[in-house]
């Protein structure tokens, strides 16, 4: 593991961490007991903050030499902490996941070089790019959780 990438890994869990030290509990049902955290597509909770709307992994593939070398996949969520912006964006997902789908292709295409170690700081620039596009306002920040490349 290079420097970059412990760097990137602790710069994750310091975020989760954060996110979840600053997290309100969940409301309670009635019943005594919580109500289950927010799943993601894998089946566990990223964090505990009601800000947070975790987006289904996001892949793209890599070419090389006119061939498929492998796959980039991204997992990610948005923070937003204004409740009228974020029933908007779930209500947006479909245009935010194609927005985000045409971002990484881009990246995939025309700035990523196969064999290089992916750029998660331009992706995460993008992705913003596409979702305060999409929205039509700032509020809705994204939050990188993994950026990995499977190779073929």
């Amino acid at each position: 593991m290079t420097i970059r990438q412990t760097l990137f890994a602790a710069l994750v869990l310091a975020l989760a961490g954060t996110a979840s030290a600053h997290a309100s509990p969940p409301p309670s049902s009635g019943d005594g007991h919580g109500a289950p955290p927010q799943q993601t597509q894998r089946g566990r909770s990223i964090t505990s903050s009601p800000d947070f709307v975790p987006l289904a992994p996001l892949t793209a593939t890599l070419q090389a030499d006119y061939r498929l070398r492998g796959i980039l996949q991204i997992e990610a969520g948005l923070e937003i902490p204004d409740s009228r912006l974020r029933a908007r964006a779930e209500e947006m997902m479909p245009r935010l996941r194609n927005a985000y789908v045409t971002q990484l292709s881009i990246y995939a295409g025309a700035n990523y070089r196969y064999g290089e170690m992916p750029d998660a700081e331009r992706i995460s620039v993008m992705l913003q790019r596409a979702t305060d596009e999409v929205l039509g306002q700032e509020g809705a920040r994204v939050l990188l959780g993994m950026v990995v490349i499977h190779d073929r």
